[in-house]
């Protein structure tokens, strides 16, 4: 026998979001999302992640993309970059006696002569340099194996993995 009444917030507010909830989950959080899309973060939400896969998996989609923008992010930190500045800035026009009664002349009115302005763009080209923190960071989770704060402890942490590598291969363990 079908359920009667009026459909859950599921069909209402989730399933014709997904790809909305994706691209939310790169920047919020899951109760923000939730709140955003008026469902219940500590009711409804739960629930609905453990019934509908596919919501699950669309914020997984839209985290697995957000690490992916991060690391992309702290390379590009790590190894430093160039990029371009601009900025605008508008003034007003302080004309000469001379100007300002030639475009009398021409037909413009003292209004619109006095609301003209001047637009400056200054286009700046900078670099910055490579961020030693963000290098330490990389270098700590993509190459564990030579790299850490503290090298004794890297070293102690490899003896200590053959040991038990030897420990399993002679049943000691």
């Amino acid at each position: 026998m079908a359920k009667r009444g009026r459909k859950s917030k599921y069909e209402t507010h989730i399933k014709p979001n997904l790809q909305l909830i994706q691209e939310m989950a790169r920047t919020m959080t899951e109760k923000q999302i939730a709140e955003s899309l008026g469902v219940s973060y500590t009711g409804a939400w739960s629930l609905y992640k453990q019934q509908y896969p596919e919501l699950a998996e669309s914020l997984k989609r839209g985290r697995q993309n957000l690490v992916a923008e991060l690391r992309s992010a702290l390379i590009k930190k790590a190894k430093g970059y160039e990029y371009t500045e601009t900025k605008e800035t508008t003034e007003r026009v302080k004309w000469p006696p001379d100007m300002y009664a030639m475009l009398i002349d021409a037909g413009f009115t003292p209004q619109q002569i006095g609301e003209a302005r001047l637009v400056k763009t200054e286009v700046a080209h900078k670099k910055t340099s490579p961020d030693v923190a963000a290098i330490n960071l990389a270098l700590k989770n993509y190459d564990k194996e030579n790299w850490a704060n503290d090298p004794q402890a890297l070293e102690l942490k490899k003896k200590e993995l053959e040991l038990r590598e030897r420990q399993v291969e002679n049943n000691e363990w």
